[in-house]
């Protein structure tokens, strides 16, 4: 896709420790580096815009406030810090399809009330639903008070869960990160809008409504809808198994993606073009959440060349 629409990309590094950054952090981060690629003679400054999923979602408007950009493609993009952990807690274990005999976390245990069956199994599976979300708001508020590292250990029964000093900073610098009042950012910018069918990491329902209630249903909001996409957004028949997931993108790596989901990018940048006089140019601001964080930006090419 980004080749056929004449795009392309070129690595620049984030500071060496992003868990150290908060949202308005990357923010400058990629302000700067859309600054560097103006002050080229080789790049029409005019062509910029972003790109970026998950997280990035609460970054993409405050870039948009630091700087003019040309359109920008938000893959399922994340609206409430807290709301979308909640969104997650309840939801990936469903995706996951996980029985009651293999459940073995928090989030595995919320979700196998929709497994039993009995007026009494169902009433004891709607209490440990009830207990694990009483838990997880218990340790969403710890960042709040401030607490330490060592006292989220404690209020999760001893199991960090992979959870270091570096990332429980992280997230107590963003824990109450909302993109709603900074999406008015966006308002006359052509924004494309992805949503996934299977995201267990993002409320694409929530996200769809807030992006309609900021930026209004005008001609600027595309809102691109792919039923048979996960968060990545790949094609959750391919997600779900690694070894079709490997072979996939060993032999037609075009198919690890959802129906239309190339498509759709590509067609959005060409409308871009056709509004002006040549297709635009990209920069991927922030990745998805699960990626360390990179800026990406258009490559040096000559006017004039594909």
């Amino acid at each position: 896709m980004v080749r056929e629409a004449a795009l392309g990309h070129e690595a620049f590094d984030a500071q060496p420790d992003w868990l150290d950054q908060s949202m308005d952090d990357r923010a400058d981060e990629a302000a700067a580096a859309i600054a560097w690629a103006r002050a080229r003679p080789d790049i029409d400054g005019d062509r910029i815009g972003l790109w970026g999923a998950g997280r990035a979602g609460r970054v993409l408007p405050k870039i948009a406030a630091r700087t003019p950009v040309s359109f920008v493609i938000a893959v399922s993009p994340a609206i409430n810090w807290l709301r979308q952990g909640r969104h997650h807690l309840l939801a990936e274990p469903r995706a996951d399809g996980a029985s009651a005999g293999r459940v073995s976390g928090p989030r595995q245990r919320a979700a196998s009330a929709g497994r039993v069956s009995g007026p009494r199994q169902r009433a004891a599976s709607a209490g440990r639903v009830t207990a694990e979300v009483a838990r997880s708001d218990s340790i969403r508020r710890l960042p709040a008070r401030r607490a330490t590292v060592e006292e989220y250990v404690g209020e999760a029964g001893g199991d960090a869960d992979g959870m270091t000093a570096g990332r429980w900073g992280f997230l107590s610098r963003n824990h109450t990160a909302d993109a709603t009042r900074d999406l008015r950012a966006l308002r006359g910018v052509p924004v494309l809008l992805v949503l996934a069918g299977h995201d267990v990491s993002v409320d694409t329902a929530e996200t769809e409504d807030v992006y309609h209630q900021v930026l209004g249903a005008g001609r600027a909001l595309t809102v691109e809808r792919h039923p048979d996409a996960t968060h990545s957004p790949l094609r959750r028949s391919v997600e779900q198994s690694e070894r079709r997931t490997a072979l996939t993108a060993l032999l037609a790596p075009r198919s690890l993606f959802a129906d239309g989901f190339l498509d759709g990018r590509r067609q959005f940048l060409e409308g871009r073009g056709r509004a002006g006089r040549t297709t635009p140019r990209a920069v991927a601001a922030v990745p998805a959440a699960a990626r360390p964080p990179l800026l990406r930006m258009p490559p040096v090419r000559r006017r004039g060349t594909s």
